[in-house]
């Protein structure tokens, strides 16, 4: 059971992300007759946040929010130098980025409708001082800010005094006036893995976006 922490206006969250949480693997048909649409994962955070969906990141699209990366299709350089400039700015933002995504698709891999087996974000994580490693553990229950969440084929952070490693598949970094927090699993985002007793993914993910969300 996720606890709701309830405010008198909810804050507002930049998403970001080639994974299916805002409509769905169906056709734009499919979203409109209610077959293929948001995923419980979004449903729940929308009890506790405004919402806004983007496809591309830019000073624009980013505006004030915080900002969700998860998993997302290759960012242009542009893109990556207005998320980087936005940060350091001032911007928070969680990344998850995910060195191989177990989470099932209908589409064949190498479709482009299917989200990056691997993550692409490489060149900004280099640009930090960040890199992501390969772990042994395919699965695991991790206790995180006292929280345990189940993780599968994640990443393992190392980064400069600039970054926290929370344990070491979290890892919390200040960039110039920025904040963010590096997850190397884009799966524990996935509904269909919370079946499984003794994790609450989403209690420790709401966590800690409304302490981003503090200012």
């Amino acid at each position: 059971m996720v606890a709701l922490l309830g405010a008198s206006e909810k804050p507002r969250v930049t998403l970001m992300t080639a994974l299916p949480l805002m409509w769905g693997e169906g056709t734009p048909a499919d979203v409109i007759a209610g077959r293929s649409g948001k995923s419980e994962t979004i449903k729940i955070i929308e009890t506790q946040f405004d919402v806004r969906a983007i496809d591309t990141i830019s000073a624009k699209t980013l505006g004030r929010d915080i900002a969700i990366i998860a998993q997302p299709r290759r960012l242009s350089p542009e893109e990556l130098v207005a998320f980087d400039k936005w940060l350091l700015g001032g911007g928070r933002a969680m990344i998850f980025a995910d060195p191989e995504l177990v989470w099932p698709s209908i589409h064949a891999l190498g479709d482009n409708r299917r989200a990056p087996p691997v993550e692409l974000l490489d060149p900004l994580f280099k640009h930090w001082g960040v890199t992501l490693g390969d772990s042994d553990q395919k699965a695991q229950m991790v206790s995180i800010n006292g929280v345990t969440v189940r993780l599968l084929a994640s990443g393992v952070w190392q980064g400069p005094r600039a970054c926290t490693a929370i344990v070491t598949e979290v890892l919390d970094c200040r960039i110039g006036r920025g904040h963010v927090l590096l997850v190397g699993d884009a799966d524990l985002l996935d509904s269909r893995r919370w079946a499984a007793p003794h994790h609450d993914n989403m209690a420790w993910i709401l966590s800690q976006m409304h302490r981003l969300a503090i200012k």
